[in-house]
């Protein structure tokens, strides 16, 4: 019998995830059975279980792959500000664009965050996400704001940990606005978070 490949699996692990996390947007972590999980992906359930032996490895890689989505293009930036001109209101804009047009991860990222208050495992791949975005903030405007704002380095630490703490608000803000608000204003929303980031 032929040897299934290391990138075959990562391809249909990938479809299982996109199956489950459809379910899960449509039931919640808590109403989407393994059931309909396994409806979902046209799988057998011994094919599933042999990618993901239990539905909490499931919700788990959902989660993880909703974050990634919006933050690993903002990790594959240039350092500073864009080869355009803009700083950190044009990044934090474009951070909320990415989620503008990925409803779905948007979705799944209020859902986990919802999870992870009762949820130990869930609460720590949210808050290993957060902190990469803090962390990503700090790194990429830490030098920017000695070098744009003329501020020593020991101010521009100052500045860049509150910059990122307001980023970290803007973000969640956006999140769970976006979802449960009625008649939630994107534009107008992004004008606020350009005028916070440009403090």
């Amino acid at each position: 019998m032929p040897r299934v490949s290391q990138q075959y699996k990562d391809e249909r692990r990938r479809e299982i995830v996109a199956a489950a996390s459809r379910c899960f947007l449509e039931h919640g972590f808590e109403g989407a059975s393994m059931h309909r999980i396994i409806a979902a992906t046209g799988l057998s359930a011994g094919a599933l279980y042999n990618h993901f032996p239990s539905k909490q490895e499931l919700v788990l890689e959902s989660a993880r792959t909703a974050l990634d989505r919006v933050l690993d293009p903002a990790e594959g930036a240039d350092e500073g500000a864009d080869p355009h001109g803009g700083g950190p209101a044009e990044w934090v804009a474009g951070l909320l664009e990415r989620l503008a047009a990925d409803p779905a991860a948007t979705r799944l990222l209020l859902i986990t965050w919802g999870g992870a208050v009762s949820e130990p495992a869930l609460a720590a791949v949210a808050g290993e996400h957060l902190g990469r975005v803090r962390d990503r903030v700090e790194e990429r405007y830490g030098r920017w704001a000695v070098k744009e704002l003329g501020l020593d380095p020991e101010r521009a630490r100052e500045w860049v940990a509150m910059f990122a703490q307001a980023i970290l608000s803007v973000l969640q803000g956006y999140v769970v606005q976006s979802c449960l608000l009625p008649g939630f204003d994107h534009d107008a929303y992004l004008d606020y978070a350009r005028t916070l980031a440009a403090q």
